[in-house]
């Protein structure tokens, strides 16, 4: 199931802000100590084409130095990446952030998975564009599912056009 962890997460909060300076959203944060290290973790995605190594290394010089000061009694281990091509989505938030972008979820009511592109989202449902229910062939358009019906969703990609 999908979590609504992100929007009440402080240190989710703090990276966007930083991240949201670069034109870049911030798609997840975690964070953990093991064996004596903080080990910190940031997806990050660009709306408006596709994220680079150029967008990585800014968001690590900018959450690295700020992090190793506020963790200062732990070492800390960054990593910096986008959410690749076909990410399984961890949060409801992520269907916001990846709007206008083809997604498969799988809807518990109809018992299939759903492709569509994103139209919009909001804090209880998602709309889905072209959508495709699997199984039946059946095609609907602003097709609306509500998160408490979504077991799963990943971000679909098209190998063949």
């Amino acid at each position: 199931m999908l979590t609504e962890d992100a929007k009440d997460s402080r240190l989710f909060k703090e990276v966007d802000e930083l991240v949201g300076a670069l034109s870049l959203r911030t798609v997840e944060v975690t964070d953990s100590v093991h064996q004596g290290t903080h080990h910190m973790r940031v997806v990050v995605f660009k709306p408006e084409g596709e994220v680079d190594t150029d967008d990585l290394s800014a968001v690590y010089n900018i959450i690295y130095p700020r992090y190793s000061v506020i963790f200062g009694d732990r070492d800390l281990e960054l990593e910096v990446s986008s959410p690749g091509l076909q990410r399984s989505f961890k949060d409801t938030l992520e269907f916001s952030i990846f709007t206008s972008r083809l997604v498969r979820v799988y809807s518990v009511s109809l018992s299939s998975y759903v492709t569509g592109t994103i139209e919009s989202a909001d804090e209880d449902s998602v709309t889905l564009g072209n959508a495709e229910i699997e199984g039946n062939g059946e095609k609907r358009d602003g097709f609306t599912l509500p998160y408490s019906d979504i077991a799963k969703a990943k971000l679909e990609y098209r190998w063949e056009a």
